[in-house]
C-alpha cells in the first residue's frame, strides 16, 4: 500500500494508493486508489471508475509473455539483438529527479502536449521517493533512452509515467517495448504480484496508448477510487467538491 499525506493550507490530504480496505487516517480527506473490488467497509458518496489492463506476475514468464501480441513478440524479440541496456534505479535522489524532470517536460514539448507538465510535481515525487515509493527503469541505446516511473509498494507496481527520446523511432519503440518486458521480468523476480499499467481511454474504441497496454495481455480490470471525507472539515470539503462537479456537469 502506497500513502502519501499531502498537507494543504487549510487541510489535510491522504492519497492511498492500492489498499485492501479501509485505513486509519488522520487526514481531513482521504483519496483511496486502485480497488480492484468495491470494498464495503468504506462508505463514499460517489465512486470513480477506471479500466486498466493488469498482469498477474504470480504466473510463470513463460505464461506472460505467451500473452503478448503477435507483433509485440517479434518487437522484443527485435530489441534484444539491438545495443540497449537496461538499469533500475530504486531509490532516485533530488538530482536524479530534477534531471527527470527536465527529460519529462522535453517529451512533453516534443509532443506537443505541454498541458501534461502539469503532472509532474517534483515535490510530491521527491516525497515518495524518500518514502520508497516510486521505482524508474531505464533503457539507453546510441542517440536516446526511455524511462518507466512507476508508483510501487513491493507487492504492486502502476506505471505513473513513460517518456522516450531517440533519432531512430524504430529502434525508440523497440527499447521502449523491451523496457516493459525488461520491467515485467524484474518486478516479478522482485516478488511483486501486480503490474498495473495505469489505465486507458476507452475499451471499446481504444486510441495508440490504449492498444500498446493491452498488446501486453493483462486482464482489463475495473479500479475503484473516491474521496472520502475524514473529518467535519472533510465531509465539508468533499460536499463542495461534489456540487461544483455537479454544476460544471450541467454546463
Amino acid at each position: 500500500m502506497i500513502r502519501l499525506l499531502i498537507n494543504k493550507r487549510f487541510y489535510s490530504y491522504e492519497r492511498i494508493i492500492f489498499p485492501e480496505g479501509a485505513v486509519r487516517s488522520d487526514a481531513d480527506v482521504i483519496r483511496y486508489m486502485r480497488f480492484f473490488r468495491k470494498p464495503d467497509d468504506v462508505s463514499a458518496e460517489k465512486w470513480d471508475t477506471y479500466r486498466t489492463p493488469v498482469i498477474d506476475l504470480t504466473e510463470s514468464i513463460e505464461t506472460i509473455r505467451g500473452r503478448y501480441s503477435k507483433e509485440l513478440r517479434y518487437e522484443v524479440r527485435r530489441a534484444e539483438r539491438e545495443e540497449i541496456s537496461y538499469r533500475v534505479i530504486t531509490d532516485p535522489d533530488d538530482a536524479f529527479l530534477a534531471e527527470l524532470e527536465k527529460n519529462y517536460f522535453e517529451f512533453c514539448d516534443s509532443i506537443d502536449h505541454k498541458e501534461l507538465k502539469s503532472n509532474f510535481d517534483i515535490e510530491e515525487i521527491s516525497q515518495m521517493s524518500r518514502l520508497g515509493q516510486v521505482l524508474v527503469t531505464k533503457a539507453e541505446f546510441e542517440d536516446g533512452w526511455a524511462y518507466h516511473v512507476y508508483q510501487a509498494d513491493g507487492n504492486a507496481a502502476m506505471l505513473w509515467f513513460s517518456i522516450k527520446k531517440g533519432n531512430n523511432k524504430s529502434l525508440v519503440g523497440w527499447a521502449n517495448r523491451g523496457l516493459h518486458d525488461f520491467d515485467i521480468s524484474y518486478l516479478k523476480g522482485r516478488g511483486f504480484s501486480i503490474y498495473d499499467f495505469g489505465n486507458i481511454a476507452s475499451e471499446d474504441a481504444p486510441n495508440s496508448i490504449d492498444k500498446f497496454k493491452m498488446s501486453f495481455g493483462g486482464e482489463l480490470k475495473t479500479a475503484y477510487c473516491c474521496f472520502v471525507g475524514n473529518t467535519l472539515k472533510g465531509r465539508a470539503l468533499i460536499a463542495l467538491r461534489n456540487i461544483k462537479n455537479g454544476l460544471s456537469s450541467d454546463r
